[in-house]
């Protein structure tokens, strides 16, 4: 077992929380579960339910977590995309083809103000794609 802060292999068992094995990092004195209390599957869950326009309340309601939780997820999967618009650089400055228009569009494109970028999901892969 190591530490899931520092990544030491000293640790020891310290107690028992909710039936779940609790241990304690002898280097940097942090205490932690051996099995995380939500899975990778379960964020990616609430944040895709978020992006989807489900609230915050219903996405906790729905999952079984608290609110907060729920919001530190979204607020550190965005960290994670702000990274990503920081070192985007764009190998082709070509307009993206429209393939798809409706009156979503038209809607979306009068009152569009400071959003230049837009997130194209394809199958696995994401590409971000300048909208201007």
């Amino acid at each position: 077992m190591h530490c899931p802060h520092c990544q030491s292999e000293k640790t020891r068992k310290n107690g028992i929380s909710r039936g779940i094995q609790r241990c304690k990092c002898n280097g940097c004195g942090r205490t932690f579960s051996e099995i995380p209390k939500f899975s990778k599957q379960l964020k990616q869950r609430a944040v895709l339910m978020y992006l989807n326009n489900v609230g915050i309340r219903k996405i906790a309601v729905f999952l079984g977590v608290n609110p907060s939780t729920v919001l530190y997820w979204i607020r550190q999967k965005h960290a994670v995309l702000q990274e990503l618009l920081q070192s985007f650089k764009p190998d082709r400055t070509e307009n993206a083809d429209i393939i798809e228009m409706d009156e979503i569009y038209t809607f979306v494109k009068k009152n569009a103000t400071e959003q230049p970028f837009g997130l194209l999901t394809v199958g696995g892969q994401s590409a971000l794609l300048r909208l201007r």
